[in-house]
Parts: structure tokens; sequence; C-alpha cells
């Protein structure tokens, strides 16, 4: 990812929330009410049953008691009629309280002994809930409905005698009603209370969130606002360096550039003769005409320093690139009829580029002898003119002008320099296929 891209943009804390963290939120409240309902369900589940295996023995020594006989009888599966007479009459009373709707009572091979419903009588049962009370005597449940629509909870309760043997199953037939409610009123205050809980919990969340995002973003925003402001101070290099260091020291490296240099000509007399706020004015002109052709050309201002400006070109076809800069420079201060022009001087050469200054305070620039050596070329140019070295001049792959000699300070030997006014550019002419291949102006 692009760092500089990566600063700009602010951590996407919302949306990962959503994305991330709000499913695996929602789906872990889900879970946790899913198992607590299955866990409601198989105790309300266990105790139902359990209730009604109390029912079903109490039911079991109603009928004992009151037809011992018959109920001997019917164990022993020879019941009589007289005896079926006197089950159903005491069968009837134990069941009397209107939750039971039909009784089945089954012996040991799952046949229907006994039965509300005389059809049934006679007919083997092969249900999962039977075998199961059958086998371990275990209380069963099954939710049955009937053909019309209507549900009942068929609960199969083992019959054992004092002994704890199983002597026969009971099928009772109940409305769905007694045990829905009861399994609304045991749900309602251990799921609702938690998930309304919960619920809250993530709409709080969600807020929180959402106004961390807003600071967050506010703040980017205000960072990338500073960064943009401080980016005008600094060279494109400067930046693009920093960038590029992240967070370790930016170390020096040499380079083969082309640097610009002006300066305006009787700026001293100006500052002096005019206001300062009309010199600021002037100055923020000039500098707007210079750092635009400068920047349409690839260039990169280094450094402006009061009414002077060094600019660096790198990379292929730098020298015919500056020498447009600089044509375009040159007439468009000429065509803005500012108080005061600026002469030019340009130079090709190695550099070092890199932060210089303490670990406090530093500056981000070219430095060596090239510097130098542009600036007094540029110390050379009248007024709208361009002083650039001969070699230069032809690393852009151009001839014309007249060459002279000029003795630089600091130089041992005297360069030789080519000077064009604006009317000069025109009279250029290409050397060869090289002006063709660095696109001279």
């Amino acid at each position: 990812m692009d760092l500089g891209r990566a600063i700009d943009e602010p951590f996407p804390l919302r949306r990962r929330f959503r994305r991330r963290i709000l499913p695996g939120l929602l789906a872990f409240v889900a879970l946790l009410l899913g198992l607590l309902v299955a866990a409601i369900d198989r105790v309300v589940d266990g105790i139902y049953l359990e209730l009604a295996r109390e029912r079903g023995a109490e039911i079991a020594r109603e009928v004992e008691r009151a037809a011992p006989e018959a109920w001997r009888n019917l164990l022993a599966g020879r019941t009589s009629d007289a005896d079926l007479g006197a089950l159903r009459r005491v069968f009837a009373e134990a069941v009397g309280d209107g939750r039971v709707v039909n009784l089945n009572v089954y012996d040991l091979t799952g046949v229907t002994i006994f039965s509300t419903k005389p059809g049934n009588v006679g007919k083997r049962e092969d249900g999962a809930a039977l075998r199961g009370v059958l086998t371990d005597g275990s209380p069963g449940l099954v939710d049955h409905r009937e053909d019309d629509g209507s549900r009942y909870y068929e609960l199969y309760i083992p019959i054992t005698d004092s002994d704890g043997r199983l002597r026969t199953v009971f099928e009772l037939y109940e409305p769905t009603t007694f045990l829905d409610a009861l399994l609304a009123a045991s749900l309602v205050p251990p799921i609702v209370v938690p998930g309304l809980m919960l619920a809250g919990l993530v709409v709080v969340l969600v807020r929180l969130v959402g106004r961390a995002q807003a600071d967050i973003d506010a703040r980017t925003a205000a960072l990338v606002a500073l960064r943009e402001r401080l980016a005008r101070f600094v060279s494109d290099g400067a930046a693009g360096a920093a960038r590029a260091a992240g967070g370790a020291a930016i170390t020096s490296r040499r380079l083969e550039v082309c640097l610009l240099h002006t300066d305006v000509r009787g700026f001293t007399a100006f500052a002096e003769a005019n206001p300062p706020e009309e010199v600021v004015a002037f100055l923020n002109r000039l500098m707007a005409i210079q750092v635009a052709a400068v920047r349409r050309h690839g260039g990169d201002v280094d450094k402006m320093i009061g009414d002077a400006m060094l600019a660096v070109f790198t990379g292929e076809g730098r020298q015919a690139r500056a020498i447009a800069a600089a044509r375009e420079l040159l007439r468009s201060v000429e065509a803005a009829a500012l108080p005061r022009g600026v002469g030019v001087g340009l130079f090709d050469g190695p550099v070092v580029v890199g932060a210089v200054g303490p670990a406090e305070r530093q500056d981000f620039t070219v430095i060596g002898d090239s510097v130098n050596t542009v600036a007094r070329l540029c110390d050379a140019a009248d007024v709208g003119e361009l002083v650039v070295e001969a070699a230069t001049l032809a690393g852009a792959g151009l001839a014309g002008g007249v060459p002279e000699r000029l003795v630089v300070k600091g130089k041992t030997a005297p360069l030789g320099v080519v000077r064009l006014g604006t009317a000069d550019f025109e009279r250029l002419r290409m050397d060869g296929a090289a002006a063709h291949a660095t696109g001279g102006p």
C-alpha cells in the first residue's frame, strides 16, 4: 500500500466493526440465546415429565384403590366387560380435571390393553417414545398433531410396583397449552431480559464506534490538512524522502541533476523603495509564475530564499526539460510586466541529496559544488537572460548561441557558457538524434 495514501485515509474502524466484529457478536448472542432456550426447554420438559410421572402414579393408585380386582385383571391381561366398565368409570374420575383428553394403557410388549377410545384396545404401539419407556423406564414426550390441526402432547408414563418394577405404561394426551404456557413463563425472564441487555450493549457499541469513527475522521482530516499546508513549505523531494524513509532516518545519496537558479535583478533597491506588503505581493506573484513553469516541465523547487529560487530536474531528459522550463519562465515573467525581472542560471552536475542539520531541525536539500556553480551562472545573467553551461546545452541535444568563457568564482578554469535571451531560444537547433530523444525546446 502507498504510504502517503495510507496516511491520508482514516482508519476504517466502523467498516471493520460492521464487517468483522458485529456479525461475530450477533452470532454469539444468537448462539447464546439459542443454547439458553434449548437448555430451558430441556429443563422444563424434564420437570413437566416428572410431574406427569407423579400424576400417572397417582392415577394408577386411585384406580387400584377404587377397583383393585379390575386393575389386577388389567395388568394380567384378562379383563372382562365388567372390569372394563369399572376401569372406564374409575379412569374418568381420576382424570376428571380436564387436562387429559385421552388415555391409553400399554402392557410390557406395547399392546394397548385399555383405552378411553375402545377402538385402540389390542393395537400394538411401536413408537420411539414408548420403546424408550419400555427399555429404560424413562418417561417420554411427543408433540402430536391431529388431522384437524389441533396439537396435543403425548406423555408416556412408566407405572411401577412397590419394588420399582415396570408394570405398565400410561399414555396421556394433554393439550399443549399448559406446557407452552409453562415454557413461555420460564423463557421470558431468562431470555428476554438478557436479550434486551445484549441488544442494548450492541446499540451502545455501534454508537460508540460511530462516534469514534467520526473523531478519527475529523482528526485525520485535520492532520491531512496540516500536512498539505506544511507540504507547501518543502519540496516534493523532501516530502517523498520523508514518506519513503518512514520512521527511519533519511539517508543522503549522490545524484546527477540539472539545476535551475533564478534571482531578481535590482531587488534590493526595489525592496527599499516600496512598502513590505507590496514587496511580498510582488514576490508571491513572481514565484507563482516560476514554480508553475518548473513543475510543468517535471522539476522540483528545492528552496526559495528571499528573491532567489533553486529548482532541481532529475532523470532522463532533465537538461532539455530544464531549458524548456527556463524559456517558459523568462517569457512568462516578461509577459507579466512585473516591476523587476529575473536572471537564470542552468548547470548539470553531481550533487548530494539528503537531510542537513541536527535531529531537532533539519532541511532536505541539494549540496555540492554544482549548487555553487549554478548560483554563479545566475549571477552572470542579465534581466531576462539564461546563462547555461555549454555542456548542459549539448546534453539537451541542442546547439546554438555564442559560446563564451566565463570565469566563475571557486573554479580554477573558466567555464564554457552560452547566453540566451527570450528571443534566442527560437534560434537553437537540434544537435542530431539526441535532441529528439530528450524532447528539446
